[in-house]
């Protein structure tokens, strides 16, 4: 009997190094590199070798798969050879099963030992560590090295055997994978459902993200929303504008906003006033810095930060046309979000309504405008564009209230127009 135990003993201790090396497979695989990291600046040793063990894959796969193959090996046949005896013996007491006692018992052995070796030795332990990977990781990573070292002239002479045979199938090595930006946003998108961010927190990131490839002219005020003050107007018309707006810095141009003559701070415009004298605007007008539409906002924003106080462009087309301006606001809005001023606080470029549908500013940025839908991120030939022009792209033909167009389940209505311009659009789904 004490036999027996013993055997029964080294059987289920095979079982159990099975689901080390399992466990010690799937915790590493699954555990975030940037959390070891964390934890290895931190003084953790087991981090710190958990990261070797990691920057190794040529070496750590194949002890796995070495450890995991032996010991399989060795626990069917072990197995096989000492507790099939015993139980055959138990077997042919029973006489309608006499004859068939040593085959049997054999069967009843493997499929014992299969079903633990499933069980107790991969599925078990490869849920323990997918649900706690980091800690795991660490905890087998000084075990895992010392196998790692100890079995480094089978595993050499296994890759070897391996590179020959894809040598000779003609297949080379695959180069290590670099991390693109939708494997980026793939992770943000994670942490987002985990709980690890917050949903405001993934969609500025996001915003952050596509800032980098954002141009000027998807951020700018847009020329037909610019307050701006005019020479040629009374003191009263630009004294209200000034007042009625919460600007620092407003545009001065001569009848038309196409004749930029500078830039006035509101300050100096009120001062002269206070002063009690008639503000002369192109005395006050500062030179503006000129941008083009194309130029990305990355590249204003280093000219805003080399540039101290300046913090205001005008936004120009390829012929010199005046299109809008741009200020340091419109690109944290580009970060953070709208931010509604006073005076739009009641049409903000975004609403959504009970029905699961969205009114969207037609001026909203088509990529900005499909995050907020739930669609996948438009082609970087759309990502350019706003929304308007994404739909008139589509529509091949002047716009109208009423003028629909689908895509990806999605239906986008044109719902008011501002002259020939899409002003608002309403997307629900199909």
């Amino acid at each position: 009997m004490d036999r027996l135990a013993a055997q029964i003993g080294v059987v289920v201790l095979c079982i159990l190094l099975n689901g080390f090396f399992a466990l010690s497979e799937m915790a590493l695989v699954s555990a975030n590199r940037l959390r070891l990291l964390a934890d290895a600046k931190a003084g953790s040793r087991g981090a710190a070798k958990a990261l070797s063990l990691l920057d190794r894959p040529e070496a750590f796969f194949p002890t796995v798969q070495v450890g995991i193959t032996l010991v399989g090996v060795f626990t069917g046949a072990f197995g096989g050879a000492t507790l099939a005896e015993p139980l055959a013996g138990y077997v042919s007491g029973i006489p309608a099963l006499a004859g068939y006692a040593a085959s049997l018992s054999l069967g009843i052995v493997v499929a014992g030992l299969t079903y633990l070796s499933i069980v107790a030795g991969e599925l078990v332990p490869k849920r323990l560590a997918f649900a706690h990977p980091e800690r795991l990781a660490v905890a087998c990573a000084p075990a895992m090295s010392w196998l790692m070292a100890a079995s480094t002239p089978v595993v050499r002479f296994l890759g070897g055997s391996t590179e020959l045979v894809l040598r000779l199938l003609g297949v080379s090595a695959a180069p290590g994978r670099e991390m693109t930006e939708e494997d980026l946003r793939g992770l943000l998108s994670e942490a987002a459902r985990t709980g690890v961010l917050e949903q405001g927190e993934r969609r500025m990131v996001e915003r952050i993200l596509r800032l980098g490839d954002r141009r000027v002219g998807l951020c700018m005020t847009h020329r037909l929303k610019v307050r701006w003050l005019d020479v040629q107007a009374s003191l009263e018309h630009n004294l209200r504008v000034v007042m009625d707006n919460p600007y620092s810095r407003y545009p001065v141009a001569r009848e038309d906003i196409s004749a930029i003559m500078g830039v006035v701070r509101a300050k100096e415009f009120l001062a002269a006033m206070a002063a009690d004298k008639t503000p002369d605007l192109a005395a006050l007008a500062h030179d503006p810095l000129y941008v083009l539409e194309s130029t990305r906002v990355l590249t204003l924003l280093e000219r805003f930060r080399t540039r101290p106080g300046m913090r205001f462009a005008v936004v120009v087309d390829e012929y010199g046309d005046v299109q809008g301006i741009i200020t340091l606001g419109d690109i944290l809005e580009a970060v953070v979000g709208d931010i509604p001023s006073p005076d739009e606080a009641e049409e903000p470029a975004a609403v959504r309504r009970e029905d699961g549908s969205w009114l969207l500013d037609g001026l909203l940025p088509v990529d900005e405008a499909f995050d907020l839908v739930g669609l996948a991120a438009p082609t970087p030939e759309e990502a350019h564009r706003t929304l308007a022009g994404f739909v008139l792209a589509r529509l091949h033909h002047a716009p109208a209230m009423g003028d629909v167009i689908e895509h990806a389940g999605w239906r986008f209505e044109i719902v008011d127009m501002d002259g020939r311009r899409i002003d608002r659009v309403l997307a629900s789904p199909e």
